[in-house]
């Protein structure tokens, strides 16, 4: 049996502090100094939930409503 080693699957750099750091799932927020404000860098981007728009919204990239 092989033995092999689990990747993160997202790497994230807060805009606030710069700390720079591995996640197997999305992050929400900066594990050191709890920021919001996240640069994703590495790992598969989140999907936009369905809009109702049509796709004629500027939000529909990331729809926040």
């Amino acid at each position: 049996m092989e033995s092999s080693q689990v990747e993160a699957l997202h790497i994230y750099k807060c805009a606030e502090c710069g700390l720079v750091f591995e996640t197997e799932t999305f992050a929400e927020k900066c594990p050191q100094c709890r920021c919001r404000v996240l640069i994703h860098q590495k790992g598969e981007m989140r999907r936009a939930k369905g809009c109702n728009c049509g796709g004629s919204c500027a939000g529909c990239g990331g729809c926040s409503h």
